[in-house]
């Protein structure tokens, strides 16, 4: 019976899910896949993909197949390598030359003890699109910039640039800069630049931007800055100290590029879709690169693994999107709880993993704990109380990550089995 409405949800999704086994034979194959291929559930199920699609590479998808059911975790086809997925035509009209559908294809154990994976396709055409557009738009402006350097009428209309006195005040932008930013040039001009600020940058990140220009170099970087109707979007901004002819400083100019939808195509491939947290992919790649390089910077941190307790019961008894509606609930308690530098992803299911950075492992457990009480004192939907169980350890300088999981992973479970609601630290 859990089967079946999981298979009646998987049909009214909006994109496509099929699950295979290992010897590529369908066993499910939704109605988005049957609208969007013409071919019917009837056609497929109980065949070999190999029949219907002869040209897939089988030996690819053979072994990420493998790897999926082998980690336990999902494995991904990289949309930009020539390695492509099924070929469906895209039956939109656009402009682009775009004729058949960008994917991204997600491969997740699903029945692992009949070697059965649930393959999931996204349509991220549009997303494509506005990437390869950007793309584009922003060569045509360097374009324009090389060429017309001289033409301050045409890099007016067509750059965004603004020019700073030494302390940030405003004395020029351009026009195209009004125009993306929602303002009248009236209104910016003897404002500090600060008043684009978003709030959702790193003060770190200027402190770095401020000392690299006071000390006469050039800065790039990404940030999310304000618009003047209280939006935000995100440039690629350049900021270039100019001197005066006896070499000190004397202003500073910055020109920007428009990538809030790049950004936006970043986001999707690093969200977990219901949490709005961080995905495990994202934080593997984290961890992954810090296994890596070693920086000492980057490895003073504690690593905490928490479990919302007897989530099971929670989807028994109220159903499935109680459920996902507690784990929201318990996603945003976290993100509320910690500090912006703090690292927080869905594991998945009912887990989520924490990187407290610049800790010691008391000062981490001091932070858990309140994290812990903040849980317990929220309500899903005004009325049903949560727990969580939390593991904590701390990373040791040049140990294998997959002994600092099975550290927290242990002090997890020590948790659960001694009552839950606790945060146990190995």
């Amino acid at each position: 019976m859990e089967l079946q409405c999981q298979d009646i949800l998987l049909d009214s999704l909006e994109n496509g899910h099929m699950i295979v086994d290992d010897k590529f034979i369908v066993s499910f194959w939704n109605r988005w896949l049957s609208i969007n291929t013409q071919i019917s559930k009837e056609e497929i199920i109980g065949r070999s993909l190999e029949e219907i699609y002869p040209d897939l590479n089988y030996k690819v998808l053979g072994r990420k197949i493998k790897t999926a059911l082998a980690l336990g975790t999902p494995s991904f086809y990289d949309t930009n390598s020539s390695t492509k997925f099924i070929s469906i035509n895209r039956n939109k009209v656009t402009t682009s030359s775009l004729t058949f559908m960008q994917q991204q294809v997600t491969i997740s154990p699903y029945i692992v003890s009949e070697n059965k994976v649930m393959i999931s396709i996204y349509d991220i055409s549009e997303l494509y699109e506005t990437k390869l557009s950007l793309k584009k738009e922003i060569e045509k402006v360097n374009k324009l910039n090389d060429k017309l350097e001289s033409d301050q009428e045409i890099i007016d209309k067509n750059i965004m640039m603004m020019k700073t006195s030494l302390n940030g005040v405003i004395i020029d932008v351009s026009t195209l800069f009004c125009e993306f930013f929602e303002y009248k040039k009236e209104d910016i001009i003897g404002q500090n630049a600060s008043i684009f600020k978003s709030g959702n940058v790193a003060e770190a990140t200027y402190k770095e931007l401020w000392e690299t220009i006071k000390s006469k170099k050039p800065w790039s970087g990404e940030v999310k800055n304000k618009t003047a109707s209280g939006g935000a979007k995100w440039v690629q901004s350049r900021i270039t100290p100019i001197l005066d002819e006896n070499g000190a400083l004397f202003e500073f100019h910055a020109v920007y590029h428009d990538i809030t939808n790049e950004k936006l195509l970043e986001e999707l491939y690093i969200t977990d879709s219901l949490t709005k947290l961080y995905n495990r992919a994202y934080f593997d790649k984290v961890i992954g690169s810090i296994a890596k390089h070693q920086r000492k910077a980057d490895t003073d941190f504690v690593l905490a693994i928490t479990d919302v307790d007897h989530f099971k019961s929670i989807n028994d008894t109220y159903g499935h999107q109680v459920g996902d509606e507690a784990l929201i609930s318990v996603a945003n308690t976290l993100k509320n709880s910690l500090r912006e530098n703090d690292i927080i992803a869905r594991w998945g299911g009912e887990e989520f993993v924490i990187m407290l950075k610049n800790v010691t492992l008391d000062e981490a457990k001091m932070i858990i704990e309140k994290v812990r009480k903040s849980v317990e004192n929220s309500k899903v939907n005004n009325t049903i109380s949560v727990t969580a169980s939390f593991g904590l350890t701390k990373y040791n300088l040049g140990e294998d990550t997959h002994r600092t999981f099975k550290r927290v992973d242990d002090a997890l479970y020590e948790a659960k089995k001694s009552g839950r609601n606790r945060i146990v630290v190995k």
